[in-house]
Order: structure tokens, then C-alpha cells, then sequence
């Protein structure tokens, strides 16, 4: 490979060449070979750590002797004294891992050539071809030989051939450019020695070709394919590419380009071209069978003499990276023997639209062109362009691929006009507004069909040795096989990483996209197009959808965080038509959902300047729709009014909350803790214990302890900051309640005493009467008959004057169990029918279980115990009904007690059984206790039973 003019050499390491230290501009060698191994390893993977058995092994390969870790020790040493000599700007640091070498990137020409070759790809896209040119050779310049030549050291050759091919791409790259800026013999002369060297590159060998027909050299262009399709059949069995065969007919035509003073006149074009336009198969197409053989189906095969005049066209939709492309082409191929009058291509991707018409008049002349119109005959008028179009694939079968559509006014223009051609399509969206279309539409790869990719990429040996990682590796790039793609060809680059030190590096999320970078493939870029493709309004929403504590919301949220319903749903409706959220079921409704890698990006996406007011929106709708969800479950239960100025979802979403208020609760749980969370960070400390009440009710009936648990603390210490009574009196009971919830009753007293003083101190005479029904429970629990009816007593007609009936009838129902242990069940049973009286007349169904409950229990004593039974079957079916789950433990555990007391000992057995499973899942450990010990008694009797039986 000829070497270019070298650049300029910084003070630091070189490893494009000889690997050498460069001091005052003068190059030195590094040192003893083993310190040019180590020195080798680390500069190839600078600034990240290298453990030492890696260096071991880069310097003695499979043979390390006993003393290998001590003498890698001394070469590092040695090397940090050469660095010290010479005052370079660069240092070997020891990590835990091992150790790493510490560099800027004007210290190390590796650095150097990576950046000025990323400018060049970014000045070529942007079409300033003289200044990629430029910055090509500024990159090539930094190589001074092959690369890390005559370290000897199997790991490092094996990372050294991987650069020389870096290098050879970047010769291609810059090639590539030259011969748009019409430099052929430039290209042509450079390039000779380039392909001896390379054989078996393709890539290079075709721009050779198109160098040498450009000059006019034809008889040297067939030679050159030629000497090539003997080298691929000698070495590898394989005929040309697509690339190449279609220049050797170029050449055999006399159709190519040529040098007007070489070439002598053009030839006429013939009058029919049969374009073979499509790029070459994916060499790599795994996980897509279904969707290949379905997209095959539609066009194979002549069109349907009966079916209508339309010509047929498949629209293969999906997100960005998801493999459309892919899919396509290699549809396309297996299509193409039936399309025997040729297939047409064109990556709009490449094809800024300037005006509306603009991209598909460009594809059409490319299009004419292609079909052999010549120049000078391509209309100027885009109408008349797709009508000469037309006319052309008039009576013909040519399949037309439009790769990468935004527009579906582009494939109206580029449809063929009868029906004997077909159009496959790929976009990011289901391209609306054009009819009769088949649309199929692609996810993310099944897991075993993301291994399959990747090992595709790395070889099957190196994914069976690292299954783990394997998996991990396919979870991190959310299955997207660009994400794989790009994974798998940054591995097998770099034959000397683990899969697990990639899964490490993509599992930091500040530099994942980082990773998922090599060569001309970005996955960020893929991104952005889609994202440059938004309406504001749905940018915003898209970055706010990543807000971290939020990675499920419900489709209102959308609306929430816009301010405005009908916005919110229009900005939803063009993220999910782009790909870029996607929705989950949930027990009520969808939820919006963004893969890793898309949230990833959205996060690094300036915050809308409303942030904030969207998030305490969001917040407000969650506190509203607790508040729904406490009405048919609680009645009229103790909450604070209402915030000035919050936002409500709409009636449609509170009245399916209202209609069904649990399974909501199961579905919202983590974002309702999430939510108390949210507000503390925000500072909006009274809409914090606002939420964390709401939350903390509805979890207690769900049986979400841990949740409860989660969230009491920072309501109540929100409510303290606040200063607000109401809010400090209200935290203290509901955190009371968990406390009695668990058994834990001397601190609950004084929690529901102190919420007690504060109640009565603002004159709040329903929370007094909920605090004493609570104190009630915790004095009777705690051997206090005396205090636990004075308390009940009191809290009756304070929650009868707030209308609390459910409230009224708890209290009852505590005192009626204390008239049981004064031993009046009389006046127990008088009690609880009022109780249940209460109940019924509010409709809480929860209430009149509880009381239900307590009535059993009293038949039972009062020796009763058909209704007993009879009793807590309703319970059963209520707390059933309603979603309860603890209500459901308790039910079932008053029926193993009263059947168990009626002599069914297995029917009790069977209850009880059931009891401690629910209690397992709803983490009421009072209850599984209870359950256990009485499950225990009823099978010991039953066992003796079975004993006197035989």
C-alpha cells in the first residue's frame, strides 16, 4: 500500500506505522519488544483500562511463564520512565482492572486519523466534496506503513490487519470523492498498486474500473475484472458482484463514461436498457423469514388479470435500524428473474427534497437515464418526466424499489403506470394518504433471532462462549439489527474484546449511542433523521416521554404534558407512526413505551422550556384519578380539597377509572411512587403529600405494602416542610394506619395521637373521628377494652355530622368487637346490623365486607355457624369481586376457622391453604402467621382423624 506524505507529528505515541514515541518531533523507537506489546495493547484501547492477563497474553501469546505478571510489572515501569525521559504528554495509569493509557487525542495518531476521517464523512454528506478530499488526506497522512508493523505478537497483528482495513476504506472513501470531483487519472494511478495489494476488495477494484472507463481506458477496465474474478474464484469460490458485473457490461457496451480525448466518439444508446440497479443482497439476513415470505407473496408471480388496473406496492414499515433495507433488498433479489425488463432503485435517504416535487423529479431523470434516455432527452418539466416514465415501463414487468420514502407524494410520482411492474417501499411510517397499499410492518428481532444476527457478525463460537453476555449484548441494543449490525462489526474488528467489554460499555447510557458507532454506520444518525422529521409538538413530547422515573404512561400523560388533549394526541400519533414509541397493554389501557436506545437519544435532546409545568401537569392528572379511585372504594374517606388551578384528564379517562378503580391501581402503582418522588424533586411539596396519601390508600386495599411503605416517609416529611396542619395531621394517619396495618402498635399510638392533636387543634371533626376509629383498633389490639370504646364512641357521631357512613359503620363494627369481649353478643349483633345498615345505604361494597366479616365472627360465637359460614362467603365473593387481595386472605381464613369449627376439617384445610398463598403474595405477614398456625391445628386433626379411621 503507498504510503502518503506524512502530517506533521505531535509529541506522543504512533502506532499507523512502526509503533514509535515522538519527542521535539523526532521519532524514537519505543523500547524492548516486549514494552512495544504492552505499549501496542494499551495505546489500541486508550483510555479505557486493560487487564493484565490481556497484556500477559499479548506478550506471550498461549506460553506465559510463572513469573509473567512481575515482568509485565517491570515493562510497564520501564515504559513510565521512557514516557518520564522524553516529558510526553502522555501517562500509564494502574486501574483496578489492570492498567490504561492516558492520552490526548494529539498524542496519539490513531486519535488523529479516527477524528479527521469522522470530519470527512461529515463534509461529504453535507456534499463540500473539496473540503472531505481534504480531510481524507489530512487523515491518510497520518500513516506511516502498516499499521503497528513488526510488533511481534499475534493479538496485536490480529488488531493491526483491522486497522490496515480502516485504512483501506478511508483510500476508498477518499477515491470515491475524487471521481465526483471528476479526478479519474488521479484515482486511476493511485489505486493500481492499492488493488494488487487487496486482491479481493471489491470495493476498490470497482472504483478502479469506474476510473479507468471514466478515462477511457476500457481494454485496462476488463482487465482489471478480469484479474479480479480469477482472484475471487481461486481464493474464495465466488463470482463478481453486482458492482463489478455491471461495469464489465458497461465496458463490454462502450456505455460508460469516457474521456472525450481518449475515447474518441460515444456510442448511441440502445434504444432499450434493461436496468439492474440494485445495490448488492445483504450479506448477512437472519430473524425475518415470515415477513420475506410475506412480502414475496404479494409480488411474486404475474399480476391478477382480474384484480384492478393498480400496480402493486408493498410499504415494509418500521422503526429506524429495524432491518426495512435489509428486508427489501433482499426481497428485491429474489424477486428480480421475475422482472425480467429490469429493477429500478433509489435511496431517497440520500435525496434532500429542496421543493415539493424536487426529490422525485431528481429520481425520475435518474430513473429515464437508467433506462437508457439519453441526457439531453430527459424533460425538464417533472410532469413531463413521469410521463416519459410511464411511457417507458408502458407493456413492461420492472421492479421499482423507493428506499427510505418520507413523502407519500414521491411514490405517487414514482409509480409505474401499468400493472404489469410493482414498487416495494420502505419507510418509518405507514406513509398515510396512499391507498391500496399492502403494508408490512417490522418490530424488533425475537431474542433467539437477535443471537442469531449477532453471531452472524462474530461467528457462532464466540456467542456459545459467552451466552450470558450474548443476551445481555442483544438486550442493550433493544434487538434493533442496525444496533446488532453495528455491534457485531465493531467485534469482530476487534477479535481481542470479550463480549462482555462491549455489554460493559453499552450498558453506561451517557455514552451507549457513542458505541454503537463504526465506520459509515451510526445509529444516532438513523435517529435523527427520523427526529429531524417531527412537528415540534412532537418533539416536545418525545423528550419528555424520557423523563426516568416514568418509563410507562398511559396516553393521556400525553396530553398532560403538552397542556392541551387534542395536541397531545396529534404528537402522540406522529410518534407512533415514526416508530419512535411504541405502546404495551395494560389491565387499562395502552401505555407508551420507548425502547432503551430511543430513550437513550431522547434524553440527550434539549428539555422543552416548559418542562417543569408539563411534569407538575402530569402529576396533578395522577392525583386527580387517585382521588377517582378512592370514591368506589372508600366513600367519603378523609383527603384534602383540591389544588388551585390542576389539570384534569378528560371525562373519558375518569370514568373508566371510576368504573373500574383497582386493576388501575395496579397498573399506575410504580408511577404513583414515582409520582411522590417527582414532586419532592420539583419542591411542589403540597401536591407530594397530596399524592402520597391518595397513593397510600389505594395501595392498603391492593395489599401493595412495599409501595405503601415506599411512599409514607416522604409524605410525611413533605407535609412538615410544607407547614401545612391539614397536611402534617393527615400524613400521621395514614402513616399510623400502616403501622397498625402491621402490627407495629406503640408507634402508630403515638403517630394517630399526635395526627389526633392536630385534627382537633384546626377543628377538623372528620379527621378526629378517623383518627379515633384507628386509635379505637390499635387500644383493643393492645389489651385496652375501656380506651378502645371510648375512643369508637366518640368517633361515631363525629363521622355520622361528615356524612362518613363507611367511616360510621368501621366504628361500629369496633365497637361491636368490643362488646364481644365484655361478652355481649347481643349488643355485638345489634351494632354490626347498623353497621351493616350504614354500609349498604353508602354502597360501599369493601365496608359491608368488612362488617360482614365481623358478623360471622359474632355468629360463630353465638354457635351459629351456618350463617357464619354463609356470612363469609359473601365476604369471599365481594372481596373477589371487588380485586381485594387482602380482602380475599381474610376471607378465606374466616372460612377455614368456621368450617374448621363445623368439623369439615379438609374443607378448612383447603381454605386455609389458600389463605397463606394469598397472604405470600400481598406480604400481610399478620395474616400469614395466623393462617399457618391454624392450618397446622386443622391437619393435626386431621391426621388423627385418619389414625382412628384405620
Amino acid at each position: 500500500m503507498p504510503v502518503p506524505p506524512s502530517a506533521p507529528v505531535e509529541d506522543g505515541v504512533l502506532v499507523l506505522g512502526p509503533p514509535r514515541l515522538v519527542a521535539g518531533g523526532t521519532a524514537v523507537p519505543v523500547g524492548s519488544p516486549r514494552e512495544t506489546v504492552v505499549l501496542a495493547v494499551l495505546a489500541l484501547a486508550a483510555g479505557t483500562p486493560v487487564s493484565a492477563a490481556r497484556l500477559v497474553t499479548a506478550v506471550w501469546d498461549e506460553d506465559p511463564p510463572a513469573t509473567a505478571r512481575t515482568q509485565l510489572q517491570i515493562c510497564v515501569s520501564g515504559l513510565r520512565r521512557r514516557l518520564a525521559e522524553l516529558a510526553l504528554p502522555v501517562a500509564i495509569a494502574t486501574t483496578r482492572e489492570g492498567y490504561q493509557l492516558d492520552a490526548g487525542d494529539g498524542s496519539l495518531d490513531l486519535r488523529r486519523f479516527t477524528t479527521a476521517a469522522e470530519h470527512a464523512r461529515d463534509r461529504t454528506r453535507d456534499g463540500d466534496l473539496d473540503g472531505a478530499d481534504a480531510s481524507w488526506s489530512a487523515a491518510l497522512g497520518h500513516w506511516r506503513g502498516r499499521a503497528l508493523d513488526g510488533v511481534p505478537s499475534p493479538l496485536v497483528e490480529r488488531a493491526a490487519l483491522a486497522l490496515d482495513r480502516q485504512r483501506a476504506e478511508a483510500v476508498a472513501a477518499r477515491a470515491s470523492v475524487r471521481l465526483r470531483l471528476g479526478r479519474h487519472r488521479e484515482v486511476a494511478a493511485e489505486l493500481g498498486s492499492l488493488v494488487a495489494e487487496r486482491p479481493l476488495d471489491e470495493e476498490l477494484r470497482a472504483l478502479l474500473m469506474q476510473a479507468l472507463l471514466d478515462t477511457g481506458r476500457r481494454t485496462e477496465a476488463l482487465e482489471v475484472f478480469a484479474a479480479g474474478r480469477r482472484a475471487l474464484a481461486d481464493e474464495l469460490g465466488l463470482d463478481p458482484g453486482p458492482a463489478l458485473r455491471e461495469l464489465h457490461a458497461q465496458a463490454l457496451r462502450g456505455t460508460a463514461g469516457a474521456d472525450p480525448a481518449s475515447a474518441g466518439p460515444a456510442p448511441a444508446p440502445l434504444p432499450e436498457v434493461l436496468p439492474r440497479q440494485l445495490p448488492a443482497a445483504p450479506a448477512t439476513f437472519v430473524g425475518r423469514g415470515e415477513e420475506l415470505a410475506h412480502v414475496l407473496g404479494l409480488l411474486a408471480g404475474p399480476p391478477d388479470p382480474h384484480a384492478s388496473f393498480a400496480v402493486r406496492v408493498v410499504v415494509v414499515h418500521g422503526a429506524g435500524g429495524v432491518g426495512k433495507s435489509t428486508l427489501a433488498l433482499r426481497a428485491a433479489h429474489e424477486l428480480a428473474a421475475g422482472y425480467p425488463d429490469g429493477q429500478l432503485y433509489a435511496d431517497l435517504h440520500q435525496e434532500p427534497a429542496v421543493g415539493a416535487g424536487d426529490r422525485a423529479a431528481r429520481v425520475l431523470g435518474r430513473f429515464l437515464r437508467g433506462l437508457g434516455v439519453a441526457d439531453a432527452l430527459v424533460p425538464d418539466d417533472p410532469a413531463e418526466r413521469a410521463a416519459a416514465y410511464r411511457s417507458r415501463l408502458a407493456s413492461r414487468r420492472v421492479l421499482v424499489v423507493l428506499d427510505g420514502v418520507t413523502d407519500p407524494a414521491d411514490v405517487t410520482a414514482l409509480l409505474p403506470g401499468s400493472p404489469g411492474s410493482a414498487v416495494l417501499v420502505t419507510s418509518r411510517t405507514r406513509l398515510p394518504g396512499l391507498s391500496g397499499v399492502a403494508q408490512v410492518g417490522l418490530g424488533v428481532l425475537p431474542d433467539d433471532g437477535g443471537l442469531a444476527l449477532l453471531a452472524a457478525h462474530v461467528g457462532a463460537d464466540r456467542v456459545a462462549q459467552e451466552p450470558v453476555a450474548a443476551r445481555r449484548l442483544v438486550a442493550a441494543c433493544d434487538a434493533l439489527p442496525l444496533a446488532l449490525t453495528i455491534a457485531g462489526a465493531r467485534l469482530a474488528s476487534r477479535p481481542h474484546w470479550r463480549l462482555a467489554d462491549l455489554v460493559e460499555r453499552l450498558e453506561d447510557e451517557g455514552s451507549r449511542l457513542d458505541e454503537l458507532s463504526i465506520g459509515g454506520l451510526r445509529l444516532r444518525t438513523t435517529l435523527e433523521l427520523t427526529h429531524h422529521g417531527l412537528t415540534p409538538d412532537a418533539r416536545r413530547l418525545f423528550r419528555s416521554l424520557a423523563l426516568p422515573a416514568f418509563p410507562r404512561l398511559p396516553l393521556w400523560a400525553a396530553g398532560a404534558l403538552l397542556g392541551d388533549e387534542r395536541r397531545g394526541d396529534d404528537a402522540l400519533a406522529g410518534l407512533l407512526e415514526t416508530h419512535l414509541v411504541t405502546t404495551r397493554d395494560g389491565a387499562t389501557g395502552p401505555r407508551m413505551v420507548l425502547h432503551d436506545l430511543v430513550r437513550v437519544f431522547a434524553a440527550e435532546q434539549h428539555a422543552p422550556p416548559d418542562a417543569r409545568e408539563g411534569v407538575e401537569r402530569l402529576l396533578h392528572g395522577w392525583l386527580v384519578l387517585a382521588g377517582t379511585a378512592h370514591l368506589p372504594v372508600f366513600g367519603d374517606r378523609v383527603l384534602p380539597g383540591p389544588l388551585p388551578g390542576w389539570w384534569v384528564p378528560s371525562r373519558r379517562v375518569l370514568d373508566a377509572v371510576a368504573r373500574d378503580p383497582l386493576p388501575w391501581v395496579d397498573d399506575e402503582r410504580a408511577s404513583l411512587v414515582a409520582a411522590v418522588s417527582a414532586a419532592v424533586s420539583l419542591g411542589s411539596l403540597q401536591l407530594a403529600w397530596r399524592l402520597g396519601l391518595a397513593a397510600a390508600g389505594l395501595f392498603e386495599v391492593r395489599g401493595h405494602v412495599d409501595d405503601w411503605r415506599a411512599t409514607v416517609d416522604r409524605t410525611q416529611d413533605a407535609a412538615d416542610a410544607d407547614a401545612d396542619p391539614t397536611g402534617r395531621a393527615l400524613t400521621r394517619l395514614s402513616r399510623g394506619s400502616l403501622l397498625v396495618h402491621q402490627g407495629e402498635l406503640e408507634e402508630a399510638r403515638a403517630l394517630l395521637e399526635a395526627a389526633l392533636g392536630h385534627f382537633e387543634d384546626i377543628g377538623d371533626g372528620h379527621g378526629t373521628g378517623a383518627c379515633l376509629r384507628q386509635l379505637a383498633v390499635v387500644h383493643r389490639v393492645g389489651g385496652r377494652p375501656s380506651a378502645a370504646r371510648a375512643a369508637a364512641t366518640r368517633a361515631v357521631p363525629l363521622l355520622h355530622a361528615a356524612g362518613d357512613r363507611s367511616g360510621e359503620a368501621h366504628a361500629r363494627a369496633e365497637l361491636a368487637r368490643v362488646d364481644v369481649l365484655d361478652g355481649d353478643l347481643a349488643g355485638a349483633r345489634d351494632m354490626l346490623a347498623e353497621a351493616l345498615r350504614l354500609a349498604r345505604a353508602s354502597g360501599m361494597l369493601r365496608t359491608e365486607a368488612q362488617v360482614l366479616y365481623r358478623a360471622a365472627d359474632v355468629a360463630a360465637l353465638g354457635g351459629d355457624l351456618e350463617r357464619a359460614v354463609r356470612d363469609m362467603a359473601r365476604v369471599l365473593e365481594i372481596a373477589t369481586g371487588l380485586g381485594d387481595r387482602i380482602g380475599v386472605g381474610y376471607a378465606l381464613y374466616g372460612l377455614g376457622r368456621h368450617e374448621a369449627a363445623r368439623g369439615r376439617a379438609g374443607v378448612a384445610a383447603e381454605r386455609l391453604r389458600a389463605a397463606v398463598a394469598t397472604a405470600e403474595v400481598t406480604g400481610d405477614s399478620h395474616l400469614l402467621a395466623r393462617a399457618r398456625r391454624r392450618l397446622d391445628t386443622v391437619a393435626g386433626q386431621t391426621g388423627a382423624g385418619r389414625r382412628r379411621d384405620r
